[in-house]
């Protein structure tokens, strides 16, 4: 029945232009699945690229906060320097001031017993 509407060679026709399109769908869907993969892999490299630099910036940032903590605790301990020399210091003061209060006792008890002996 087809065959009185259609001629073969048209049918045959048909078919070849189908053919023909489908392959130009299946082209441009393969161009397209190949645009996306690259884009897809673009976007892979580019979050592992922004990875990789924050990962660098957290090194840097710890190196910077150990530096930091480095200088507190030589400030600390130059503190406890300064603080242990400020005893020294204090213990010095005292005996040099117990020296002196000590000489000037024993001047007046010499000036007292210089007095009371004559």
């Amino acid at each position: 029945m087809a065959e009185e509407f259609i001629r073969a060679e048209q049918f045959g026709e048909f078919v070849k232009r189908m053919d023909d399109r489908f392959e130009g769908v299946d082209r441009r869907f393969d161009d397209m699945n190949q645009s996306i993969n690259l884009r897809f892999d673009d976007m892979k490299q580019r979050l592992a690229d922004a990875e990789k630099a924050r990962e660098q910036d957290l090194l840097h940032i710890n190196q910077r906060f150990d530096y930091v903590d480095q200088r507190f605790s030589d400030l600390q301990s130059g503190i406890s320097d300064i603080r242990a020399d400020m005893r020294q210091m204090r213990h010095w003061l005292v005996w040099l001031f117990g020296l002196v209060v000590f000489g000037f006792i024993g001047s007046i008890v010499l000036i007292l017993l210089g007095d009371l002996l004559k």
